[in-house]
């Protein structure tokens, strides 16, 4: 499935390689804990007239479908992040391609800070974002 994710700004920015990225949150802590894991791969698509394009290429049993929200959540959050060289990405494709999920500690906003902490690795990679304390 790909969704096309409208985020506006005047300062678009683009991959120029494929960059990969991992987000865990896992706390076992007490009766419940949260926990979520998301994988994702940030690449080129060129010519995209949507400009940036999200593709769940997970099963049902790796993140259930009713998590999608707070992966796009996690996305839109970094495009705001101080760190983020822009203010949307253009002509990019983020493909969700693996993680997991916990029947009873898994929840949206586990996946959303699984997605930010993933994103922000894979643009790093790619040059366009800046961790605070980096130089």
């Amino acid at each position: 499935m790909e969704i096309a994710l409208f985020l506006h700004g005047s300062r678009s920015a683009k991959v120029t390689t494929p960059c990969h990225g991992s987000g865990r949150l896992v706390r076992q802590a007490g009766s419940r804990g949260r926990f979520g894991i998301v994988d994702l791969i940030v690449e080129p698509n060129p010519g995209d007239p949507f400009g940036c394009m999200l593709s769940w290429e997970v099963s049902e049993e790796q993140i259930p479908i009713i998590f999608l929200d707070g992966i796009i959540s996690g996305v839109k959050e970094v495009m705001t992040e101080p760190g983020f060289a822009g203010d949307h990405l253009s002509e990019t494709r983020i493909r969700v391609v693996g993680g997991a999920y916990h029947s009873t500690d898994s929840k949206t906003s586990c996946y959303f800070t699984a997605t930010t902490i993933a994103l922000r690795q894979a643009l790093g990679e790619a040059g366009l974002y800046e961790s605070e304390g980096s130089t």
